[in-house]
């Protein structure tokens, strides 16, 4: 699998010195300098480009062998090259904006016009697209083993974003890839970040944001200061923007996320310390979380968020402030104000200071079709009326949407469920179609919150942020236009746009969700104070005390369903028998391995809820219970063959089942994934709601 590592470059001085002989202080000549060592790659740039292009190229994968010449004119260098056998100029255009670019054919080789520092930067990245190469992962690209010719259609058109902000929310409250190498400072985590930050601009996204936790606060937390203005240095050379996330209120922060009021403090002395320690850290926007479940009062709420608001423009005079608008429809978060009910999280709105609202929803879950009763919501659509209602009124607003959501219900069960691609174009095209019918702005802001990689969670990313630049004209066709370079590649994209079909009636609109997803001891404990987030069903103890009605009804709604999604998946999964897929392919095994858990994870949750069901009518649940064990028996070989072949340099920090962090959660995220303990401790609930004596896992914490 190929990886990303530092690549040769030359600057302009040494350029001009490998061509002269010098003479020493004493006038005897000096030694010539050696020639720079050949590439196979050069990329020619002006010296006004170096800075915005050298990080950019060097962090290209290996393979390309690609490096900087810094020329006077670099068109005219590509027709007098011998160097190598790909040449590439990049030329900054004033005349295009910053983040527009074109790529066109020239004697010699390709030039790629752009504005700087980003459009320079897509282009680059578009011309080794149309070679086949695609930047799918962080950590790994993929180079095909002979570059493609482009098309001459594909040639000499102008490419401009199509919205202003285009990126993700890096949530590192989680034990995520991207905790370790944004949080704890080390000179390898760093390089590390210097990728993620690669991949983003690489796939035509411009900003990035991450939550602050409240260690950063410590005064011994020098090096971690330091960390982190390293990584904004980094971004801001490249012209990306960043985004610091923190909590307002303690009592509403239930991980340990920077809060800028602590219980009990005084908001105005407690808001002016804690910005005051992150005052040499040049963010460009502060994001404003008011967390979930429970809130403060109306006017405490409002006039604590305009103390945030203006002790961050003291501060930060230029940046931005955001608030997000999250779910969660409980008795606990609704409120009344100005004699209107509604959401807590919906008093932004009524923020006297101009704080741009970020409009959450959940899980693969989207503006417009049913939610399936996640955060206790049947739909969103109130908050998918808010965003409509500001972009027909002119008003600033953002998308905050996700991509995988981690606990319990996606890849940490593990699942692979490429329905999330599907749900973000929706709503991008859905948003589009109801702005321009009423003539509002369109959509700017589009900001994904990324929760891992592995499991082919890399791919919901690498869409949205594809399609947040240009939208495309369907997920189908981006599936294709990202897996075209594989070997058997329109097969695999047939197989991934079937599966997500299949997600979308069965888990979406069938509302099967929470029957492969899971359940740990945290959530169980929040249904019992009354609040949850994942969609609920029912537990076995109440499905073996169903009477005869409510059998029938589960079957028709449940276990059929269940059955026709196993049996569709196994087709799809038969489908990698015989075809053009190569499987020694590192990224096309990971799809397969994919689509192959996603099987044994519906075989199982059918046995499971099945025997459950039979043990109702009267019957014997032992064969179900054997299915099911199976199918846990064999998930666990998929897991050891997926888990052997992670995209992550350190394995070992993503499975990690203790593992000290300044997170809540002491573990690597996919813990659970790797020891299955999701399908243990639904085995260990059918035992007890059977009459056996199981220990139930909690699987959390």
């Amino acid at each position: 699998m190929p990886e990303a590592s530092p690549r040769r470059s030359i600057s302009a001085l040494a350029a001009v010195a490998s061509m002269f002989v010098f003479t020493s202080s004493c006038g005897e000549p000096a030694a010539t300098p050696p020639p720079p060592v050949p590439l196979e790659t050069p990329i020619f740039v002006a010296v006004a480009d170096q800075r915005a292009m050298s990080a950019f190229v060097e962090l290209l994968p290996a393979e390309l062998d690609a490096g900087l010449r810094v020329v006077a004119d670099p068109v005219a260098e590509l027709a007098r090259s011998s160097e190598g056998s790909l040449h590439i100029a990049v030329v900054s255009d004033e005349t295009r904006g910053a983040e527009s670019y074109r790529v066109e054919s020239a004697e010699g080789g390709y030039v790629v016009r752009g504005g700087a520092p980003l459009g320079i930067q897509f282009g680059l990245a578009h011309l080794l697209e149309l070679m086949g190469v695609r930047f799918y992962h962080p950590a790994h690209s993929f180079v095909p083993p002979t570059l493609a010719t482009p098309l001459a259609t594909e040639l000499g058109v102008e490419h401009t974003p199509e919205m202003e902000q285009r990126g993700l929310h890096l949530h590192i409250l989680h034990p995520i890839e991207a905790y370790f190498d944004f949080w704890e400072p080390s000179e390898e985590n760093f390089q590390g970040a210097r990728r993620t930050l690669q991949w983003i601009i690489a796939n035509r996204g411009n900003y990035v944001t991450w939550t602050a936790l409240q260690n950063i606060i410590l005064p011994a937390n020098t090096n971690l200061r330091a960390h982190t203005r390293r990584i904004l240095d980094e971004a801001h050379a490249r012209g990306m923007r960043v985004g610091l996330g923190t909590q307002l209120f303690g009592g509403a922060s239930l991980q340990k996320s920077l809060v800028l009021v602590p219980n009990g403090s005084d908001p105005s002395e407690a808001i002016a310390t804690r910005l005051g320690i992150l005052a040499d850290l040049p963010f460009d926007e502060f994001h404003i979380a008011f967390g979930e479940f429970s809130g403060e009062t109306p006017e405490v709420f409002l006039a604590s968020l305009d103390l945030a608001y203006d002790e961050i423009h003291r501060l930060f005079p230029s940046a931005e402030v955001t608030g997000t608008i999250h779910v969660g429809d409980f008795e606990d978060t609704h409120i009344n104000y100005m004699g209107e009910d509604m959401l807590y999280y919906f008093l932004v709105e009524y923020a006297s200071r101009p704080i741009i609202p970020w409009i959450h929803t959940v899980m693969y879950y989207n503006l417009f079709e049913d939610a399936g009763g996640a955060y206790n919501h049947a739909n969103f659509f109130a908050h998918r009326d808010l965003l409509l209602d500001r972009l027909a009124t002119h008003r600033d607003v953002a998308y905050h949407p996700e991509t995988a959501y981690w606990i319990a219900f996606d890849n940490s069960v593990p699942t692979y469920l490429p329905l999330y691609t599907r749900s973000r174009h929706y709503d991008l095209a859905q948003i589009r179609a109801r702005t321009r019918a009423v003539g509002g702005d369109e959509l700017g802001r589009h900001i994904v919150f990324s929760s891992g990689w592995e499991w082919g969670y890399w791919q919901n990313d690498w869409a949205v942020l594809q399609m947040s630049y240009e939208l495309g004209a369907s997920p189908q066709a981006l599936q294709e236009r990202m897996l075209a370079p594989l070997p058997g590649g329109a097969e695999l994209a047939g197989i991934v746009n079937e599966l997500a079909e299949l997600q979308q009636t069965s888990l979406l609109e069938g509302r099967l969700a929470a029957y492969l997803a899971s359940t740990d001891f945290t959530f169980a404990l929040g249904v019992a104070m009354g609040f949850w987030s994942q969609p609920r069903r029912p537990e076995f103890s109440e499905l073996i005390a169903y009477d005869a009605t409510q059998v029938a009804d589960f079957r028709a709604r449940v276990l059929t369903p269940l059955e026709t999604l196993r049996d569709d998946t196994a087709l799809l999964l038969g489908r990698f028998d015989g075809s053009g897929i190569d499987l020694s392919e590192p990224f096309s095994a990971e799809i397969r391995d994919g689509v192959e858990i996603d099987l044994h994870r519906t075989e199982f949750a059918h046995a499971v809820f099945s025997a459950a069901i039979v043990r109702a009518e009267g019957g014997d649940p032992a064969a179900l219970i054997a299915t099911a064990r199976a199918a846990k028996a064999a998930a666990e070989v998929t897991v050891r063959r997926r888990h052997a072949a992670m995209h992550d340099r350190d394995p070992a920090r993503l499975v990690a089942t203790r593992r000290r962090t300044a997170l809540l959660y002491q573990y690597g995220y996919l813990r659970e994934a790797d020891t299955l303990c999701y399908y243990t401790r639904e085995l260990a609930q059918l035992d007890v709601a059977l009459g056996g004596s199981s220990r139930v896992p909690g699987c959390n914490l």
